[in-house]
Parts: C-alpha cells; structure tokens; sequence
C-alpha cells in the first residue's frame, strides 16, 4: 500500500479528529497507509521522499493558517514529497476562509508537485460559544458526507478546489494581525488559584511550551499562537484568557457520542430562516447535491475535467448575500477558532 504523511496543527483536538477520520477512511479503502507529524514547537521537518500523499490539516485562525504551523511548514522542501492535499477545517463555511490555504497553494505550485485539491470540514467552535449537541452532530454529519467526496475524487483523480479571489487573499492578509494579538493578550492570561487543582495539565499539552510552573504557580510567555488547548479543556475552567474572557468555551465536545447518539436528529441549522446558523443551510444541502451527483454519475455543472465541485463550493460562503463580496461584519466578528 502506499504511504501518506499527515502533517497537522491542532489545538484543542479537533484537527486532530479530522485527520484520524480520513487517514481511517484512505487506510479502509486501501488507498495509502497513514503516518502522523503533530506540529508543536519541538517538531523537526521530515523527510518526505518516502511519502506518496503529503496530507497538510489545520484549524483556520482569522483566516489564515495558524502561524507556527506555517512557519514549520515553509521550511519543508516539497520537491522532495509526492502529491500533496489540503483538509481543512474551521467553525463556519465563510468564504474567506478559503484564503487561508493561498500561501500554501502556492508553495505546492512552485515545487512542481501535484496538488489534488482542497476540503474545508466543519468543526464545532473552541471559542466565542458552544455549539449546541445536535448542531455538532449535523456538521459533523457534513463532514462525513465531505469524506465520501473526498475519496471519491481521490479515487477517480479528479481535483477539487476553490476559486482564487484576490479580496480574500488581502483581507486574510489583513488579519494575520490576530498573530500580533496573541502576543499582546498573553499578558492577560491568568489562573485561579482556587479553582486550579495543580494537575499541570496545560503545562504537559501547551504545543507551543509557552506555560510553565514558578514558585508553584502557572505563568504564561509570550509565544502563545491563542489555540485555546489550555482553556478549553482545563478541568476546572480556572484559566482566564484575558481580554477573550467573554468568549471563553471550556470543556470539550464529546463528538464520537455526538456523532452516534440517535436522540439527536442532526437537523439544527434547517429551523432557522436567519442569523448565523442559518449561513449553513445551503453548504451543507450543496454539499448532499454534490455527493447526489458524483454516486449518479451525473456531467452536470461539471467542469472540463469532469470536476463537478466548483458549483457547490461557491456557496460556502456568504458571496450570494446582497452587497457583499465576502461576507457581512457579523461573519466576521462571529468567526472563532475550532483548533
């Protein structure tokens, strides 16, 4: 069997999960056999020349890929790999989001490898608010549905990606400014003491290394890439995440009992007309469509190579909204990390 390396950033586990799923389903269905490169700050660059698949995941940070995670994989002499893809994942299907993989896409181009297209999975958010049960097992659902497409295309050859939009390309370089704020926000980050039972757990899984004990107590530097690991699973909400506080999510979501518990119809986003969930009601009907049509054999919409992604995708985003190109500020402020 052929070999693929998955190269990753997570931060509160979800990235991981997207990479277990599809690296299950391609050793499954008998495509390639799966290593794993977790990307921390302690990661060395590997050598690629064995590898058939480069797989690249991570959680979209304001648009754009977590930045150690680009940093490590700049660094990386692509020439050496064999075909590359891109799985994504974030907490809504904002076109923008589409612009945090252009540096990498391009990278891929100047190596002269192949590059077999992208996939952005839905993850539920780590920050900003909790998603409710039965919206997580929905695009959770979506994402299984996305799994399907992906082998397939995968099986077939054909290549599915998004449409270059140089907007995007500079508003998400605008909002590499986040980086900027996590360096100023990690001066605000503090523990309870009273709620904080020493089990040093944010020390033992910070990716970046930044949280250290002194004098018994939890003291965070300055290389924090606001992953939200500590946060977000602290077993007794004791981390305060400074000027973030307001939109803290704490405790994670137990997605494989999610995913198989029958009381939930996955169904959520389909009984609101408007407002934010409802933003993802025709990705994931587009996404169905897509998969209807690919298992039919159907040419319709398909392009030249008889990729049939292209008219789906436009509709992960909020482009068809009247007079705006990206998407509404509330799109904006609403777009928290999934890790």
């Amino acid at each position: 069997m052929k070999k693929a390396l998955f190269i990753y950033w997570t931060g509160t586990g979800h990235t991981r999960h997207l990479v277990k799923m599809v690296a299950t389903r391609l050793a499954k269905e008998g495509l390639w056999s799966p290593d794993f490169l977790e990307v921390n700050a302690l990661s060395v660059p590997p050598n690629l020349e064995s590898y058939d698949l480069i797989v690249f995941s991570y959680p979209v940070y304001a648009f754009n890929m977590p930045g150690y995670f680009w940093k490590f994989v700049k660094g990386l002499k692509l020439k050496e790999g064999g075909s590359y893809l891109i799985a994504k994942q974030s907490g809504e299907p904002i076109a923008l989001n589409n612009a945090s993989s252009y540096p990498l896409i391009a990278k891929i181009k100047r190596s002269g490898r192949p590059f077999l297209g992208e996939y952005h999975f839905l993850y539920p958010y780590n920050i900003h608010f909790r998603y409710p049960d039965d919206f997580v097992k929905e695009i959770l659902n979506y994402d299984g549905v996305l799994l399907d497409i992906l082998v397939d295309n995968l099986t077939k050859g054909a290549n599915r990606r998004f449409p270059y939009n140089p907007l995007f390309h500079f508003l998400s370089f605008l909002f590499r400014i986040q980086r900027l704020g996590s360096l100023i926000n990690s001066h605000f980050y503090r523990v309870d003491p009273h709620k904080c039972i020493k089990c040093l757990k944010c020390i033992n899984e910070c990716p970046m290394g930044n949280i250290t004990l002194k004098d018994g107590k939890i003291v965070f530097g300055i290389r924090c890439e606001m992953c939200m690991r500590c946060s977000f699973l602290c077993p007794t909400g004791a981390i305060d995440i400074g000027l973030l506080q307001g939109w803290k999510v704490n405790g994670s979501y137990p997605l494989e009992r999610i995913k198989d518990d029958p009381s939930l119809k996955g169904e959520y986003s389909f009984s609101f007309k408007k407002g934010f969930y409802s933003w993802f009601n025709k990705p994931i009907s587009r996404v169905k469509d897509e998969w209807n049509a690919l298992k039919s054999g159907s040419n319709d919409e398909a392009d030249s190579h008889g990729n049939k992604h292209l008219a789906f995708v436009r509709d992960l985003s909020c482009q068809k909204r009247p007079r705006f190109d990206v998407c509404p500020s509330s799109c904006v402020q609403d777009s928290g990390h999934t890790s």
